[in-house]
């Protein structure tokens, strides 16, 4: 193998592996993984050139040498992963993991997490927070899908007689292969093979364009001209590949880079190395970053699972998970991976064989209930995970007093998993009619708040819908949510509304003049306005952590000296909530009334998240509050339910 090559993916997996260690540091970090696509592409592009393909028998050996490369080693780190997952994880998180862990069996990994990202309540169990320890083999499925498709492409390649033929195909499918990744959704086409396979074939430029050098160089007819155009520019490749490194270097940089522009500009700068063929500069011939390349495939399915399982929160657990995870590499390393490569298939497929039925086994043991598996916990330990455990799922589907409102068709076209809740609660005995919309957020405090009004109130309904912000839409969904909204004010004219959202990241973007975001405000206020006799709007509550009842109870389980360092802290969080403030200070609307909880979360330089005398996390896994947080904010409701009582 090149040094060079293997110097390219110890820089991939160093990226990898500090953004997974350090992912507020080495914010570009995953960009190591598209070094790693376009090292396969030309891997397999080299492979596939000099041992063309005639019969399925040359199918069946590419298949047999790709399988023997990678599945051995998969299989035993998915074994070990599942077997420390249920000796260490608490049991709240083996579902989660229990369905990645099969999917990564089937190399599908990457089409799960496509599959949760696309729906809003699952879409919590495919981030980087979500503690389970397979979502890293989502990279790893794209590289074996790739495989079962790339000696097909060749095949076809292969009708191409000349090699600048092929480079111009590889080019093309290059050029709009990533056009259509970029066109599509970032969280589909990030995971999806086919929208991946552009870096592959980055890769075949490469060997292609190194192709056509070397025949032009090597060709007696050619070798005047050639030498004459190297005399010329003497540096060419010197230069192309300073700069080629100097792009992958700026990876490593602290600030984040936007990556619809610099994925690209790295997949070329990986393919530029590559094509460079340098055998004598510095970086490129370290014997150490080559040994971590030796060592990348190991290292890649092993760091994950390690920071997952063993979350770092110290220097001390800094330094013991690094060294840990490098060792542990460098010994399945040398006696197991190293060992099975040097096997011959009459050895080798059973022992893949006894691998998969032992993972096969071991799946069927961690479903089953009553074994050896469950978790004991301390009792004082049990009672908080029972507590918090019963704030699962969110909690307006846990709420006492659900029954008392009732879901109604919402007689919109729209489809049917977009609309959280759309209905009326029981009547009351007041002369006031109540509308509640926004988001989630809005069937999250829906009984909260109407529980203040203690029935004074004659009708009380409620619209809660897929990114209904209620006040402004930057996003197809959005904007339909919000048309949907308009008319359902429109036609119910409550006397009182209530605005109720989470707010998406996208409005923390600096103010421009003429600013968009303030313009729809006031526009849809204004709206609102004509049908309404008040408007309460709930001001924007800080951004939680995905995932953080998980945290939570994680951290109650392990480090119950740390837990204090799970609160927010407060100045970071309102300088990322600036911007959002000042917009809204810049409505204008005469019927509306500001109303604030997040001053009753208020501790010091601190919001806090969960309460220290009952140990009941104020926010559940989805960045809704729980019953714990709802109940915080209760007076605050209280004082506005008595203020509409009182003056509308």
């Amino acid at each position: 193998m090149r040094q060079d090559i293997q110097c390219l993916r110890g820089i991939a997996i160093l990226l990898v592996f500090l953004f997974h260690l350090f992912p507020t540091l080495f914010v570009n970090g995953f960009l190591g993984v598209d070094i790693f696509f376009v090292i396969s592409g030309y891997l397999m592009a080299k492979n596939l050139t000099r041992n063309e393909l005639k019969t399925l028998n040359d199918f069946a050996q590419f298949y047999y040498r790709r399988f023997r490369r990678i599945l051995p080693l998969y299989y035993f780190i998915v074994f070990i992963i599942v077997v420390m997952v249920h000796l260490y994880l608490g049991d709240y998180l083996w579902d989660n993991n229990n369905r990645y862990s099969l999917a990564s069996l089937f190399l599908v990994t990457n089409q799960l997490v496509i599959h949760d990202l696309e729906d809003y309540f699952n879409e919590v169990q495919a981030t980087a927070t979500s503690v389970h320890a397979f979502l890293h083999l989502w990279s790893l499925s794209v590289e074996m899908q790739f495989y079962l498709l790339v000696p097909f492409i060749f095949f076809g390649l292969q009708l191409l007689k000349q090699d600048y033929l092929k480079l111009i195909a590889s080019c093309l499918i290059t050029l709009f292969g990533f056009i259509a990744f970029a066109m599509i959704l970032p969280k589909f086409a990030f995971n999806f093979m086919f929208l991946r396979l552009w870096q592959f074939s980055a890769g075949f430029v490469a060997l292609f364009w190194s192709r056509i050098e070397k025949s032009i160089r090597d060709n007696p007819e050619n070798k005047k001209e050639a030498t004459e155009s190297i005399y010329k520019l003497p540096f060419i490749k010197d230069d192309l590949l300073t700069v080629s490194l100097t792009i992958l270097a700026i990876c490593f940089l602290p600030s984040e880079l936007n990556v619809m522009y610099f994925r690209p500009i790295v997949t070329m700068a990986t393919a530029a190395v590559i094509i460079c063929e340098s055998q004598n500069n510095t970086m490129l011939s370290s014997n150490t970053l080559g040994y971590i390349g030796d060592i990348s495939y190991v290292l890649y399915l092993v760091h994950w699972p390690m920071i997952v399982i063993f979350a770092p929160y110290s220097p001390q657990t800094y330094i013991f998970l690094t060294v840990t995870t490098l060792l542990s590499s460098i010994i399945l390393h040398h006696i197991f991976e190293q060992k099975y490569l040097k096997m011959d298939w009459k050895t080798l497929v059973p022992f893949l064989f006894v691998l998969i039925m032992g993972n096969v086994f071991l799946q069927l043991s961690v479903r089953r209930e009553n074994t050896f598996w469950n978790m004991t916990y301390t009792e004082d330990v049990q009672n908080i995970m029972i507590s918090n455990k019963a704030q699962i799922p969110a909690s307006w589907l846990t709420e006492e007093k659900r029954d008392e409102c009732v879901e109604e068709p919402i007689g919109e076209n729209i489809e049917k998993y977009k609309v959280f809740g759309y209905g009326s609660c029981v009547r009351g005995n007041g002369s006031l009619s109540i509308m509640l919309i926004g988001n989630s957020y809005a069937l999250s405090f829906r009984n909260p708040l109407r529980e203040q009004f203690g029935l004074n109130y004659s009708t009380f309904r409620y619209s809660s819908l897929i990114e209904g912000f209620g006040i402004y839409a930057d996003t197809v969904t959005s904007r339909l949510s919000l048309e949907i909204t308009r008319r359902q004010v429109a036609r119910c004219k409550p006397d009182v509304l209530f605005i109720f959202a989470r707010y998406y990241p996208s409005i923390r973007d600096p103010i421009r003049e003429n600013d968009d975001y303030i313009q729809q405000m006031n526009d849809n206020i204004k709206f609102y306005e004509k049908f309404v006799k008040k408007i309460y709007i709930l001001k924007p509550h800080p951004y939680y952590k995905w995932n953080f009842l998980n945290i939570f109870l994680q951290n109650v389980q392990h480090r119950p000296d740390d837990i204090e360092s799970l609160h927010m802290n407060r100045r970071e969080a309102d300088k990322m909530m600036i911007n959002v403030k000042k917009r809204f200070k810049m409505i204008k609307c005469s019927k509306c009334q500001f109303f604030d909880v997040t001053h009753l979360f208020v501790e010091d330089n601190k919001y806090l998240m969960f309460d220290r005398d009952q140990m009941l996390s104020y926010v559940d896994n989805t960045l809704h509050l729980t019953h714990a947080g709802l109940k915080v904010t209760e007076p605050e409701l209280k004082r506005v339910a008595k203020e509409v009582m009182d003056t509308v």
